[in-house]
């Protein structure tokens, strides 16, 4: 049992061990701030994979960030080079907020090398991890899933949103985009209208997003700045053709850590279930997520501003998704928003 008072001063070094995609870690930073708060007197590093350490590089929480391909790496190296950095580092603590069996079996071949450190925890307990969390509901959030790790540990999760750190030239930088395309704060709104390729389901689709763009115009707000991916410049392009005039399309042409202060800067967010909107989450903006064949319950981005509308799922055993995204109309995610004001 760790004994939070007292095992936490004997702790000096700490790997902190999160892989997966932007939307994981975005919501795990919140935890993070939990555990770096309760450790203030450790040297605490992150171990993360590209690209989504960029998110992390001018985090002052972390000491170091132990970036390296581990899960679409060639599992004997991969596993090489983490049981090097581990016996390297010589931690006193590892917390595996990722606990998959890949993360299990490196740490278990690190104590079977004597490279792993006398204490670990992950989010559910399970060889090789030496402390036990607390348990938590089945179907949970993915912050409370993440939270149970630092309970493990005594520590008090009071984090409710995004943590995520930038510099001063990515204020400036993204300062100077909004003037460039006379955004004013408080005067434009956020549409994100992509998700992965793989979550194309997940699309509330351009002819509801062009109607919320109308709706919002008829409220007052005639700007409407669209977000998006690299791989979604298609998608962006169809939809600020649609809106027309007022539009911003930024797709394709902002950096990570961008996201956040523009969407501090803007009046509402509307967005599917994806990456962009837990990292805009950081905000505070008052946003609004379409979820389809996801449950909000569980992935909804987290914070005091942000509402979830879930399309009925068991329409999607029945309908085209397109059919059953369009279930949540305009009008509905605008009164939603109205609560957030």
């Amino acid at each position: 049992m760790f004994a939070a008072s007292e095992d936490a001063q004997k702790i000096k070094k700490i790997l902190i061990v999160r892989w997966g995609s932007m939307g994981d870690l975005v919501v795990c930073s919140a935890v993070m701030e939990d555990i770096c708060r309760h450790f203030q007197n450790a040297e605490i590093h992150l171990n993360v994979e590209p690209p989504w350490h960029k998110l992390f590089k001018h985090d002052p929480r972390f000491s170091k960030l132990q970036v390296m391909k581990i899960r679409k790496a060639p599992r004997v190296s991969s596993a090489v080079a983490w049981i090097k950095m581990l016996r390297q580092e010589q931690y006193d603590l590892i917390i595996d907020l990722q606990c998959n069996d890949r993360s299990r079996l490196l740490l278990s071949f690190a104590r079977l090398v004597c490279a792993a450190p006398k204490l670990s925890i992950a989010t559910k307990p399970a060889f090789p991890y030496r402390l036990s969390p607390p348990q938590y509901a089945k179907g949970s959030h993915a912050i409370d899933i993440t939270r149970a790790a630092a309970k493990g540990l005594g520590i008090e999760c009071l984090m409710n949103k995004p943590m995520i750190h930038w510099d001063s030239d990515t204020e400036q930088s993204t300062q100077a985009l909004l003037a460039h395309h006379r955004l004013e704060s408080g005067r434009f709104v956020i549409l994100v209208p992509g998700s992965s390729l793989s979550g194309a389901l997940k699309r509330w689709g351009s002819e509801n997003y062009a109607a919320m763009a109308k709706l919002f115009a008829e409220k007052g707000y005639q700007h409407c700045v669209i977000l998006g991916g690299p791989d979604e410049v298609e998608l962006c392009s169809e939809l600020a053709e649609r809106i027309g005039d007022g539009v911003v399309n930024l797709c394709g042409q902002t950096e990570l850590l961008q996201i956040p202060v523009i969407a501090r800067e803007a009046a509402f967010m509307v967005s599917n279930d994806t990456g962009t909107a837990h990292l805009a989450a950081a905000a505070d903006v008052p946003m609004a997520v379409i979820c389809g064949p996801t449950d909000a319950n569980k992935v909804r981005p987290i914070g005091d501003k942000v509402v979830a509308l879930q399309a009925p799922m068991a329409c999607f055993n029945e309908l085209p998704a397109e059919q059953c995204m369009a279930k949540v109309s305009p009008e509905q995610v605008w009164q939603a928003l109205e609560k957030l004001r």
